[in-house]
């Protein structure tokens, strides 16, 4: 078999590593049986794999890291391995990561989270004294610094002023203070209270029994954190580390837990010297400027804090679970706080982000230049300078009963096209039992009315995913923004104008290295650097930059929205240019892999995409399809600059073009007939039945949640209508079906041929050699959303309509060459 052939196949079907890997909630009293049921209806879907996530619901039967639970974590991966599947583990019980479900705690009362909070004295001056802050009866509280500053306003003071006060064995502070109006405060150390969600009913967010949460900045804290998890799962799963089990999952680790208060700052005993290493003034006396604004300097000892954390974190809790996954031949991914982070995500061997409760929806896709917008592109850019195979993205939790695969489709090319390769989809649930059905809903999986359509995303995420691994991504601009506080403001800028970039940070710019006008970061050759407030950058990286620009490269420092994409493209020009409308909707990504220039064009708004795109290369090109696995010849013209390809890109539609470097253009190709004018609409006596669903009838097409009797039902029906074709003189015309508003998923048969499913807008289908002269029947299952029985939002439901069947029409996309 010719390599070109292999290429195409094995994008067609793709090994399961590639495929979807959902968090798996385990939150009920799990049976052998189901669990195995569960993992081949993975398997059916496309899915490569999953995650077994201890959640909320848990039973006490079965308990959390027992033999009992080990058990059954073996029989899921005993399954996966024969199916040829892969399993990534989970690191707690529930989140954030390194309490081990309150088990570190228990270990040792110590190792709980701690922080820094202040209490304060309002003195007038000139006054002396004494004064005992009073932090409450806790004997493990301890005083770290006591600091007096002249007030300027209202919670603000004189940075001039600033000074250490002394106090004596039982906690007295003495102060001597000159005229004015004066704030002391007191910062103490103590346990932050700060907890995690656990995995038993009454271990909620909030509740007392929540598990406490582990200082996860002190080395044997993590370190048994380590033995309690990771020690267990590999001693239970030995034989399948490195084969079945591949990587292991952290989660979002929190020094100070969650529900532990906004006024306490992250603190572990012995931590002030960390700060002092960074910090050019005595750094207890500007403690207060965690919580007042301390002049000009404020924001800078807060950076200077938060990077103190972010170094403190990584070598006590992500270098040590890092190298524990490399040791037992697995590899370390999940995601970090935010979603903007990116420098902890060097020690990441599949970094990732998530994305959550609506944080990107498709209308409102950016959120302009909010952070979570950056998070995909945060964890690319990671995986790109460490030269990782796989970034991740955890996908659709807390999205709500309301998800569509619709939205679900636009949410993974947002994904894609921005360097994801890699879909951990949140959540399926093994039990929706009373309120599980409402704990980071929705459930994509098993209970879902649209699950027997999982496997139309499933094959397509296993295909993106296995197409853009393993190559390289084409890219020649490089943003230098802080690794821990990502801006989007060039990101958003240069999306919109189809340029690609990738993140770098201070870090990656000192590890860089410059080689003929390139800063060379990983697997990135940048010819171009845009500075976007890159944080308090090290004279090492300071350096870097200079040499870059000495060697010929470029770094534009000062810019402004309006020109920066002109500015770039004037530099390092552009792999697509657009020619045609809505431009600010296309998004583009440019991969190179197994001798192939490979385009990923997104249409991430609702109108339809139309016109001509000059590809910086040149050869033959072809369009394949995500969605089915097709690869077909498709029409190129050799231009100066490289090749024109005709493009449609209607709503919700990616398209990928494979340019071969190595052949001619196919000028010639033929491109496929789109929906024209409608010829005539399809009327007639309807027939519909629900599935399982009300007893109240439907007359025919219509929004169904607005029926009596219908207005929360979740689930499907069934639409049935004869109608009449007259022929043309010799033959059926070329025929769409267009069957209109559509709530949400339509599979169609005409005469009893399948012509396919349609999960979103436009609901149009090509009939081609499925007609006949005379009467034809059309049968259409509609599967609507689960939010009408959940929550009751009675959203479009059904077969709406109007049904017609439209001519076909030319490819409207104006071919000049």
């Amino acid at each position: 078999m010719k390599p070109t052939d292999q290429f195409r196949l094995r994008f067609a079907d793709p090994p399961r590593e590639f495929g979807f890997m959902p968090f798996w909630f385990w939150n009920d009293d799990l049976s052998d049986a189901e669990l195995v049921r569960q993992v081949r209806e993975f398997h059916a879907k496309g899915y490569g794999g999953f995650i077994p996530h201890a959640r909320i619901g848990l039973s006490r039967r079965l308990g959390y890291l027992t033999p009992e639970f080990f058990r059954l974590v073996r029989l899921a991966v005993n399954e996966a391995g024969r199916l040829g599947m892969k399993v990534v583990l989970y690191d707690e019980g529930a989140y954030p990561s390194g309490s081990a479900r309150g088990g570190v705690v228990a270990e040792n009362p110590d190792w709980s989270a701690k922080c820094l909070t202040p209490l304060y004295l309002r003195v007038k001056g000139p006054a002396k004294g004494f004064w005992r802050p009073n932090p409450g009866r806790a004997l493990t509280m301890r005083l770290v610094a006591v600091v007096a500053a002249r007030e300027t306003g209202k919670d603000s003071l004189d940075p001039a002023s600033l000074q250490c006060l002394e106090w004596d064995d039982h906690e007295l502070v003495r102060y001597d203070l000159p005229k004015g109006q004066w704030r002391i405060v007191a910062v103490w150390e103590g346990h932050s209270g700060g907890t995690i969600r656990g995995v038993f009913e009454e271990e909620e967010d909030g509740h007392a029994l929540a598990p406490p949460a582990g200082d996860i900045l002190r080395k044997d804290a993590v370190s048994c954190f380590i033995r309690l998890t990771h020690d267990a799962y590999f001693k239970n799963l030995r034989g399948h580390f490195g084969k079945t089990v591949v990587s292991m999952f952290t989660d979002e680790p929190n020094p100070l837990g969650r529900c532990s208060g906004d006024d306490k700052r992250a603190w572990t005993p012995g931590f002030m010297p960390d700060v002092q290493r960074l910090w050019d003034d005595k750094a207890d006396r500007w403690l207060p400027a965690l919580w007042l604004d301390c002049g000009p300097r404020t924001d800078a000892f807060r950076w200077t804090w938060r990077d103190a954390v972010q170094r403190r974190l990584e070598d006590t809790f992500y270098r040590q679970i890092s190298d524990w996954c490399s040791e037992h031949g697995i590899a370390l991914t999940g995601h970090a706080g935010d979603s903007n982070e990116m420098g902890t995500l060097r020690h990441f061997h599949w970094p990732g982000q998530d994305m959550v409760w609506r944080y990107i929806t498709p209308d409102c896709p950016q959120g302009t230049v909010a952070k979570h917008a950056l998070a995909a592109k945060s964890a690319s850019s990671a995986a790109c300078l460490g030269r990782r195979r796989f970034s991740p993205t955890e996908v659709f939790g807390a999205y709500g009963w309301s998800l569509s695969l619709d939205e679900m489709k636009w949410l993974l090319d947002w994904h894609f096209v921005r360097g994801t390769n890699l879909v951990f989809p949140h959540a399926a649930f093994y039990s929706i039992r009373g309120r599980r059905a409402y704990e980071s809903e929705p459930d994509i999986a098993f209970h879902n009315v649209a699950w027997p359509y999982g496997g139309l995303l499933g094959n397509y995420g296993r295909r993106m995913c296995g197409l853009f691994s393993d190559g390289a991504l084409v890219c020649r601009t490089g943003i230098v923004s802080d690794g821990d506080d990502l801006s989007g403001e060039a990101a958003w800028v240069l999306q919109r104008a189809q340029q690609d970039f990738v993140f770098i940070d201070d870090t990656g710019l000192r590890t860089a290295r410059v080689e003929g006008g390139r800063l060379v970061a990983g697997d990135a050759r940048l010819n171009l650097l845009v500075v976007d407030k890159p944080g308090i950058l090290s004279e090492a990286a300071q350096v870097r930059l200079r040499s870059f620009e000495r060697g010929g490269g470029a770094v534009l420092r000062r810019w402004a929205a309006k020109n920066l994409a002109g500015l770039v493209a004037a530099r390092v020009g552009c792999d697509a240019v657009w020619q045609g409308k809505n431009a600010a909707d296309l998004r583009v990504m440019h991969y190179r892999k197994c001798g192939r220039e490979i385009f990923l064009l997104v249409n991430e708004g609702d109108g339809t995409l139309e016109g001509m795109v000059r590809l910086a290369t040149s050869g033959s090109v072809e369009k394949w399809d995500a969605l089915d696995g097709s690869t077909v010849e498709w029409p190129g013209f050799k231009d100066k600059d490289g090749v024109k390809v005709p493009v449609r890109l209607g709503r919700r539609e990616s398209v990928i073009l494979v340019v071969d470097p190595g052949k001619k253009p196919y000028p010639k190709a033929q491109l496929p007939a789109i929906p024209g004018k409608v010829w005539r609409e399809i009327t007639g006596q309807w027939s519909v039945t629900s599935v399982g669903g009300p007893k109240a009838p439907l007359s025919g097409p219509c929004d169904w949640s607005r029926v009596k009797g219908w207005e929360t039902f979740s689930g499907a029906a069934e639409y049935h209508v004869r109608f009449e074709l007259t022929t043309l003189p010799g033959r059926i015309p070329m025929l769409f079906l267009d069957l209109g508003r559509v709530g949400d998923i339509a599979d169609v048969r005409v005469n009893g041929r399948s012509i396919g499913v349609r999960a979103w807008a436009p609901y149009v289908f090509p009939l081609r050699d499925c007609l006949k002269p005379g009467v034809n029947a059309l049968d259409v299952r509609v599967t609507n959303s689960m939010a009408n029985a959940y929550d009751g939002r009675q959203l479009p439901s059904g077969l709406i309509g109007p049904v017609h069947l439209r001519r076909a029409g030319a490819c409207g996309a104006r071919l000049t060459s």
